[in-house]
């Protein structure tokens, strides 16, 4: 409407002006005439860029919080957390995206980073393993790929972490620290459950492990917090200079604060490792929330597309802030959860922090590590496979193939077209 309007008032002054009589000649009449209607495209075109779209009522405090403000990067941003806090949770999103892996490994090669990475993904007892390769300078670049490898094997109870970005986060460590001063190189600290493949001879015994794992979750998020714990207070000890945490959880292990279960709001359960975490260190832990969906893909964006909407609006990305106080702060929790009456708070109740980095939609789901099981390793693939399925080693080479194929190759997807349809109708929804 604003676009018509404007465009209706060129129009008029346009033709007042030509009406009027001028003692000049036909030439100079066609290129003054010329002239106008180039300044009427310009002034509509410059309109049409800044009017096209407009704001339904609720986008706009979002919207005018991100225009007014100016904002750190991502990078910058994390790192600035760690001036003030010791321990940095970052809730992260889908475990296969690597574009968020590329944002951490670049926060943590900064020589401002003072300190070392704990991660959801792998099983404790593999910490010695994992940091005696990444402080290894001397190995070839055969023996780095040959050692990364056997570790990825053994990383954890399942086949094969099969994502890409923790490979790549190893590797990274790895680089970063050959050329780094011993009291100045990283380590790393998974932090799942123990599992070693040497203490397994059946399936029964696979099974009940597996059982254990799926069925616990609280269990889980104690031992998680608990062996964070542990290996901080080992850390700190071992270099003082390098007391600084980054700690890599998914969604909801993120959670620092969870809120009461009202039918037993007097319940002890510690709910995610993120929680255990910030009430044993409550004056040196933050965390922060990087942009997600919300309970699942195919149900969307959080606040049905309404934080993603402000971004699109303002053309933003690759900023931090704090939640308290805005209106992304304010907004109704809705992202994955259980445990708690989490419709009772608010997004800064969870997150004291978030980050945006690339839409949703530009997230790269990399799966697959080349060669993993070459074909000296296939004989432990099978054999692993028999315990965790119940099957008989032939039965394995059978039914696996694709499977070990896939697990042997880098495959790099986006989302489906229809979530990637859902997230603009979304978005579209608040612009109209």
């Amino acid at each position: 409407m604003e676009c018509f309007v404007i465009f209706v008032m060129a129009w008029c002054w346009f033709n007042a002006t030509e009406s009027k009589p001028h003692n000049v000649s036909w030439h100079s009449k066609k290129k003054r005439r010329k002239e106008m209607k180039f300044k009427i495209l310009l002034i509509l075109t410059l309109t049409i860029n800044i009017s096209v779209f407009s704001q339904k009522n609720e986008l706009k405090p979002y919207v005018s919080f991100l225009q007014k403000n100016k904002f750190p990067t991502a990078k910058e941003y994390i790192l600035e957390k760690f001036e003030t806090k010791d321990i940095v949770i970052i809730s992260e999103r889908d475990h296969r995206d690597i574009t968020q892996y590329e944002l951490y490994v670049d926060v943590i090669r900064n020589q401002n980073f003072k300190g070392n990475v704990y991660t959801e993904v792998g099983s404790w007892n593999n910490y010695q393993r994992i940091n005696k390769f990444l402080l290894n300078s001397k190995l070839s670049e055969k023996e780095k790929e040959e050692e990364l490898l056997s570790i990825y094997r053994d990383l954890d109870y399942t086949i094969l972490w099969e994502k890409y970005n923790y490979y790549f986060l190893l590797n990274s460590i790895f680089e970063a620290n050959k050329t780094r001063n011993d009291k100045d190189k990283i380590l790393l600290f998974p932090l799942d459950l123990e599992f070693d493949w040497k203490n397994f001879d059946c399936h029964s015994q696979y099974k009940l492990f597996d059982d254990y794992s799926e069925n616990s979750i609280i269990d889980r998020n104690i031992i998680m917090g608990k062996n964070f714990v542990n290996f901080y207070e080992y850390a700190k000890k071992r270099n003082p200079e390098r007391k600084k945490a980054l700690v890599i959880e998914n969604t909801y292990h993120g959670y620092i604060r969870i809120p009461k279960f009202l039918p037993l709001p007097t319940q002890p359960d510690i709910y995610s490792t993120g929680e255990y975490i910030f009430k044993t260190y409550p004056e040196n832990t933050t965390n922060i929330y990087i942009n997600y969906f919300t309970q699942g893909f195919h149900n969307g964006l959080t606040n049905e597309g309404l934080f993603d909407a402000a971004f699109y609006f303002t053309k933003t990305d690759n900023i931090g802030f704090d939640l308290k106080n805005t209106p992304f702060g304010n907004s109704k929790f809705d992202l994955y959860n259980f445990g708690g009456d989490y419709y009772k708070v608010n997004f800064d109740y969870i997150f004291d922090g978030m980050i945006f980095y690339k839409p949703i939609v530009e997230m790269n789901l990399v799966t697959g590590i080349p060669n993993v099981y070459p074909k000296e390793f296939e004989k432990q693939f099978h054999e692993r496979m028999t315990l965790i399925d119940g099957i008989s080693y032939e039965e394995s080479i059978k039914e696996n193939e694709e499977l070990l194929k896939e697990l042997n190759t880098k495959t790099e997807t986006k989302l489906q077209d229809s979530i990637i349809q859902k997230i603009n109708s979304q978005i579209k929804y608040w612009i109209e």
